[in-house]
């Protein structure tokens, strides 16, 4: 995730005191593909590329890639997409030559810390191992199954193609070797209502038919793509069975339409949107 917020009760109880109404100036520019992929690529000292390569390349990610490139799906690994604190995702290719994305979970203690948040409390994960590792080879694994809800739900995220320890293949989103930017990168989106309407429609279908909230949903963690949203970073996702589900959504609610907001959309009142959503038949 490239963005965490803090996880805080008092947003759900204030959320009738949402405030949405702050106007922020925003140049509006066309973002050409040049200009996306040079944000993309940091220009990092070599002493910190080392430092990131060394906190995913551990000993046993290196045995487990080696076994995907030798027995498949892998056919090549090409570099980086994107780095954050939890995860680097990589750009592939499968062993037919069509592009495929890797996400590498870091096995940092760190890191671990704030998964268990996440992951106490769901209905779907009975017990929360101890071992550093094998925490971040449950997140892995939570973030291939939040993936596969979603998507058989019909909803636009990566395809989630195989899981290995700390190793997610997915669907690679973009044109050929440029990723898709993410959201915040774009400052005049075409067609705003529309994108903002099918965002919406994003929330209250993975709450609805995939009984999941997103927990961290913002334009951090929306890609742009085709001129349409395709949702990623969904493995801190929990069952709406999960004592705080309500109060992710409401921070999930909070984050989209302020973002909206911002650039001129005209938004609907979030008390009538939040009950419209978890007022259903279960």
């Amino acid at each position: 995730m490239e963005k965490n917020n803090d996880d805080n009760d008092d947003e759900y109880e204030d959320f009738l005191d949402i405030d949405l109404n702050d106007n922020i100036d925003y140049n509006v520019d066309n973002l050409e593909k040049k200009n996306i992929d040079n944000k993309r690529i940091r220009k990092i000292d070599q002493s910190k590329k080392r430092a990131t390569i060394e906190s995913v390349f551990d000993e046993r990610t290196i045995f487990q890639l080696n076994k995907l490139l030798v027995n498949g799906p892998l056919g090549k690994i090409e570099g980086i997409i994107s780095a954050g604190k939890e995860a680097n995702v990589y750009l592939a290719y499968d062993q037919k030559g069509k592009e495929v994305a890797i996400k590498i979970y870091k096995i940092d203690s760190n890191t671990s810390k704030w998964m268990r948040n996440y992951i106490i409390g769901d209905p779907r994960f009975k017990k929360l191992p101890r071992n550093i590792s094998k925490i971040i080879y449950l997140w892995a694994k939570k973030e291939y199954k939040n993936l596969k809800r979603a998507y058989k739900a019909g909803l636009r995220v990566p395809e989630p193609l195989h899981i290995k320890s700390n190793i997610l293949i997915m669907e690679y989103i973009g044109f050929e070797a440029i990723p898709a930017p993410k959201l915040k990168d774009i400052k005049n989106p075409k067609d705003k209502i529309n994108l903002f309407k099918e965002i919406l429609s994003f929330i209250k279908i993975l709450y609805q038919k995939a009984k999941l909230v997103h927990g961290d949903l913002s334009e951090f963690n929306i890609l742009y793509h085709n001129q349409k949203p395709i949702v990623i970073d969904i493995s801190q996702a929990v069952s709406i069975q999960h004592p705080k589900a309500e109060i992710y959504l409401v921070r999930d609610i909070k984050n989209i339409f302020n973002f909206f907001k911002k650039l001129g959309v005209v938004t609907p009142d979030p008390k009538s949107y939040y009950y419209d959503i978890i007022n259903f038949d279960r």
